[in-house]
């Protein structure tokens, strides 16, 4: 689905305008740089991690070895992902009198069958079901989210599920479509945790598409879905943003800026926090080639003002891109300093990766499945993805932390919840740097553990004691990423 998003979007947009573990600790190390955690400066809490399967899970649901991909997404050894995103289909309901989800078809067709081969709606729907049943009743994922890339085509302006508009005269219509898609969901328990209506609202794509501006977004959401939730009595969160582009450094981009969405709609529609919300943005950036200027498509990664400061959660709800398949460290380093500046630049609660596993000569999903159907393998972005997921549990909260001394080779986050901390620590440069880890405000307890990823080692794992004052020296391996877990008294 996503394989010419920068192609299709570039030119939309261009017409708008070791074995490495780091060894014990003797006590007569000397760091070269001191990190210290603040334990009372906090900061956002998290949500959690996430990857979709909307567009991809068929191909996922047509693996041989299906289960064996979840597991690596969602199990205990694999990424332990709390968060799955999925599709509210356009082709649910083909005309006003069609009221079917489609809940009661057969999952458990043989993989042999020759149902499996090709492409189609049915088993895009049936491949969503099944993997969204496993995640909910095996994984126990907590947060189940559904976004529309399109309302029915009956609703559109153009009577197609690719581009046009919402009628005007729809817009009660589609909030009791996305209401009664919230109920028969759940009415197999698969409560979903949030529901977004509109898929990158600015970019009118030639798949599945509709597009909004954020004056008319605002007005469907303040004065139909919001009011139809409420008096429906439906929990599920709203979700809206969730535009290409996170920001953008020229007006002429702002349209597929998640920023300038969340922000226009929140100071012309203010009353639209009484609703149960969460902004969200995509990560995409463009090839300078298809930009009239340098920067012109730049996106900043910066915080989505309005939605930070009436306290809504901010999502990362899609990010990848297609350059050619790199499985490697460097790959993985670029992916957890884009990770990174996330959490501690815009603040986000939650990330969500675009694709957890599909087939692939890109750098679209973090599982590579192969065309037999049979294989699959791992990238390095995944494992450096999971020295977040596996580590930072739901309900953490991130907390400050300071560098004795500047330095451009290492990144730094720290999050803390109850009696636990966790700190993941990127190295850039190509040599070990010797580094203390100490605590402000609290005292440590027992063992630092730490799990490493670098281009020989995925998440393996080392302890180390504390020195006489606390503190826990250790060395973080060039080209790594490297998570320490530990507790307070």
């Amino acid at each position: 689905m996503k394989l010419y998003r920068y192609l299709f979007l570039g030119c939309s947009i261009f017409t708008l305008l070791t074995s490495g573990c780091s060894g014990s600790n003797t006590g007569n190390e000397q760091p070269e740089v001191s990190i210290q955690l603040i334990w009372d400066d906090v900061k956002q809490p998290i949500d959690g991690f996430g990857i979709a399967q909307a567009g991809w899970a068929d191909e996922l649901y047509s693996h041989k070895n299906r289960e064996k991909v979840m597991d690596e997404m969602f199990g205990p050894n694999g990424l332990r992902l709390n968060i799955l995103r999925g599709e509210i289909f356009p082709h649910y309901w083909k005309n006003s009198k069609d009221k079917d989800f489609n809940l009661a078809d057969n999952l458990d067709m043989d993989l042999d069958d020759p149902f499996f081969e090709g492409k189609s709606d049915d088993r895009l729907r049936r491949g969503q079901l099944w993997l969204t049943l496993l995640a909910k009743n095996k994984y126990h994922v907590d947060k189940l989210f559904f976004s529309a890339w399109s309302a029915p085509a009956y609703m559109k302006t153009n009577g197609k599920v690719s581009q046009g508009e919402l009628k005007p005269e729809c817009y009660q219509e589609y909030a009791d479509y996305l209401a009664e898609f919230y109920k028969a969901y759940a009415s197999v328990g698969l409560e979903p945790y949030a529901l977004s209506p509109s898929n990158e609202p600015g970019y009118a794509a030639p798949w599945n598409s509709s597009l909004w501006t954020p004056e008319k977004m605002g007005e469907f959401i303040t004065r139909y879905l919001g009011p139809t939730f409420k008096r429906q009595q439906i929990p599920a969160r709203i979700i809206f943003g969730e535009n290409p582009l996170w920001s953008a450094v020229s007006s002429q981009a702002n349209f597929a800026s998640s920023l300038y969405f969340t922000n226009t709609i929140l100071e012309k529609y203010p009353e639209i926090t009484d609703f149960n919300l969460i902004a969200a943005g995509h990560g995409y950036t463009l090839p300078e080639s298809l930009s009239p200027e340098k920067d012109s498509l730049r996106t900043p990664i910066v915080p989505l003002e309005l939605a930070e400061k009436n306290n809504l959660p901010v999502w990362v709800t899609e990010i990848s891109d297609i350059n050619p398949l790199d499985t490697t460290i460097n790959d993985g380093l670029k992916w957890a300093n884009t990770f990174h500046a996330y959490l501690t630049d815009a603040n986000v609660n939650a990330f969500v990766w675009w694709a957890g596993a599909m087939p692939t000569g890109n750098n679209e999903s973090l599982i590579v499945l192969n065309p037999d159907r049979k294989g699959y393998s791992l990238t390095k972005r995944y494992e450096t993805f999971g020295n977040y997921t596996r580590y930072i549990t739901p309900g953490s909260q991130r907390i400050g932390t300071q560098l004795s001394q500047p330095t451009d080779s290492l990144l730094i986050s720290a999050y803390k919840k109850e009696q636990t901390y966790t700190v993941v620590v990127i190295n850039n440069s190509s040599r070990s740097i010797l580094t203390g880890i100490q605590l402000t405000e609290v005292q440590v307890s027992g063992t630092l553990n730490s799990f490493l990823t670098d281009e020989n080692n995925r998440w393996s794992p080392q302890s180390y004691s504390p020195d006489k004052n606390g503190r826990y020296v250790v060395s973080v391996p060039a080209k790594c990423v490297i998570t320490f877990t530990g507790t307070v008294k």
